[in-house]
């Protein structure tokens, strides 16, 4: 039984690169290594998280420690003396990916643990995550909804009256949840012409501010697509988004842009990833152009 619960374990070291690969794969290099960069992004869950290596051993992306990037870590030795970067960097040069196994600093206990790591070289870089050792079965139970067996269908929790939306009662609903988005921009809209350019992007920028209001916040973007604010991720800021896509493949924000451009407002629907589930959802953005910049913020839908 233990055997198999530590396979488990490995996969989800496994998928999680998987998953941070594809994403690198469909984003801009800088957009992707931001997000891997981001202690709050979607690539760190409780003491898993993705860290990222060129193929010298540099580090170039860190969630948990932003001094550590560009730093040079090939010769880095493990609490026992294993020069493990270097076994990474080593192996995914000439294999393209594999595993290693040291000892490391678990940042949740703050002791040193035995550490599994999976890495994949792709690009140029290498995608690394691991697992830490010693109680396997606790890395399952901490994230239960990741696993397919631990979820239990609504419908055996609800009767199937209770799960039933009148048609009419949910457009009613989706209409003012809109509205709420285009109210959100428009606040935003009338901050900004009230202050100082300097001021009002700082702000939006602000997690902490008030632009940002649990999922939903607000995003900046100039004529040509480079992000000026956001609400949730200050190292967007000063990225070219235009030709971003989401993840159906859609270029939304060349759509914001382009429809900004011409129309000075609209609505985008694409699928974004919700800082609050960490999940990818459907999300509806109202933008409007104003003194050059258009001023964005939407809302996911359920």
């Amino acid at each position: 039984m233990e055997g198999l619960i530590m396979e488990l374990v490995l996969d989800k070291a496994r998928n999680f690169v998987e998953e941070a690969v594809a994403f690198y794969k469909r984003m801009l290099k800088a957009i992707a290594l931001a997000e891997f960069s981001t202690p709050q992004g979607r690539f760190v869950k409780g003491d898993q998280y993705v860290y990222v290596l060129d193929s010298t051993g540099v580090m170039i992306a860190h969630p948990l420690n932003e001094s550590f990037v560009g730093q040079d870590f090939y010769y880095i030795t493990d609490c026992d003396g294993r020069s493990f970067i270097k076994d990474i960097v080593d192996t995914a040069n000439a294999e393209g990916s594999g595993w290693v196994e040291y000892k490391w600093l678990d940042p949740a206990t703050k002791t040193e643990r035995p550490k599994t790591v999976y890495f994949e070289k792709t690009h140029g870089v290498i995608i690394c995550s691991g697992v830490y050792g010693g109680n396997p079965a606790s890395s399952i139970l901490e994230h239960p909804a990741d696993e397919d067996a631990v979820l239990t269908p609504l419908t055996n929790v609800f009767p199937s009256s209770d799960l039933a939306i009148d048609t009419q009662m949910e457009e009613h609903l989706v209409e003012p949840v809109l509205d709420d988005a285009k109210r959100f921009a428009e606040e935003a809209i009338a901050f900004y012409k009230l202050n100082d350019k300097a001021i009002a992007l700082a702000e939006f920028s602000n997690p902490q501010g008030r632009f940002v209001k649990g999922e939903q916040y607000v995003f900046v973007l100039d004529s040509t697509g480079v992000m000026l604010a956001h609400g949730m991720n200050k190292k967007y800021v000063g990225k070219d988004f235009y030709r971003i896509t989401d993840f159906d493949g859609r270029s939304f924000i060349k759509d914001i842009v382009d429809t900004a451009n011409a129309e000075g407002s609209g609505w985008v629907e694409y699928k974004w990833l919700d800082p609050v589930t960490k999940t990818e959802r459907p999300k509806t953005v109202y933008f409007e152009m104003t003194n050059g910049v258009i001023i964005c913020s939407g809302i996911y839908n359920y």
